[in-house]
């Protein structure tokens, strides 16, 4: 069975795809991957084969650009006709994105059975126009169904996180981060929007939290200054951080969101205020309806007393793990579905 993945621009829609593609893999799956040359994909490590498209975005684009978006288009859709007709998918999955509307353009006239996933509240425009063609529509939240009433194809299947977001070890965590077993840990992180906001709020917490709290702040590549901290630029075993953190305080980004539902933490989400539709705020209003121990806050409305308070009141409220991930549903899913047509 081969698959084709399609969903690029930002991390909301990359990781979806790449998280539900090594499940695909993992089954035995032949996965290529579908992405832009002016997104985020262009710049990080691919681990599928793959291609990338010339295409660009159309949402708050200057007219400059939404004029070459035309051209770019249609190169794209003539390249996905090669692409197609080289792969010969079995099915395609996209997470959305501009990139993904050539793909699922031609991939529609080809007959191909499309799936997709948004995990988004309220869905991008790709989801929306092509969800009327798709064979299923996998989404994060139920309230996302109101924007497609006039589907039965919809199904509530979670956020795809990487199926091993929730198996770090917190011994190994201590040692990793350099921590102190005995005291409390707070994760502050705001990914890859908005990151300087929660830096600021990290720094005033740290002087007003008492000193039986320690941090790990995630976006900042220096905090001597700040002795209970541990701060990293990047960090790529989220798990681990997530396996030491009692709370977190963190953005709105859906994969976020979807990570701190897998994984059951405590948390404070200040969504960015810039979102297109406001999708962080949504996300995270939606996130706080499933669990009790998820608290919302509008970044005009933070204080570091505010914050404080909460992190305090949410300390010791973690829930437990989600005994499976929306990623591994999603591609026995597929499987299933084609194999079965």
């Amino acid at each position: 069975m081969r698959v084709l993945l399609t969903g690029g621009g930002t991390g909301g829609h990359i990781l979806p795809a790449f998280n539900i593609g090594r499940e695909l893999m993992k089954r035995g799956v032949e996965v290529f991957y579908v992405g832009s040359r002016k997104g985020l994909e262009a710049r990080i490590n691919i681990e599928f084969p793959y291609e990338l498209l010339p295409v660009s975005g159309w949402v708050r684009k200057s007219l400059k650009h939404r004029i070459l978006f035309f051209p770019d288009m249609l190169r794209s859709v003539f390249k996905t006709v090669i692409i197609i007709n080289r792969f010969r998918p079995d099915a395609v999955l996209s997470t959305g994105g501009f990139v993904s509307i050539p793909v699922l353009f031609v991939s529609i006239i080809f007959g191909i059975p499309v799936f997709l996933v948004e995990i988004n509240t309220i869905p991008g425009l790709a989801v929306r126009l092509f969800s009327y063609f798709a064979y299923r529509v996998y989404v994060g939240f139920e309230k996302t169904r109101e924007y497609m009433p006039h589907l039965n194809r919809v199904e509530v299947a979670g956020i795809p996180v990487r199926s091993d977001i929730g198996d770090g070890d917190s011994k190994e965590a201590i040692k990793f981060f350099k921590l102190n077993k005995e005291k409390k840990t707070l994760l502050i992180f705001g990914g890859s929007r908005g990151a300087a906001f929660l830096n600021r709020l990290s720094r005033h917490l740290h002087t007003i939290m008492g000193k039986e709290w320690q941090f790990i702040i995630l976006g900042v590549e220096n905090c001597s200054e700040l002795e209970r901290a541990r701060c990293f630029k990047f960090l790529d075993r989220m798990e681990l951080a997530y396996s030491v953190a009692d709370v977190v305080i963190s953005r709105g980004g859906g994969m976020t969101i979807g990570e701190l539902l897998f994984t059951g933490l405590p948390a404070i989400i200040i969504p960015y205020p810039y979102a297109y539709l406001d999708h962080q705020y949504h996300n995270a209003k939606e996130a706080e309806a499933m669990r009790m121990n998820i608290k919302v806050v509008r970044e005009e409305e933070v204080t570091p007393e505010l914050i404080k308070d909460l992190v305090e009141k949410l300390y010791g409220k973690k829930e437990g793990i989600l005994n499976r991930a929306p990623s591994i549903k999603i591609a026995e899913e597929m499987i299933k579905n084609v194999w079965r047509d």
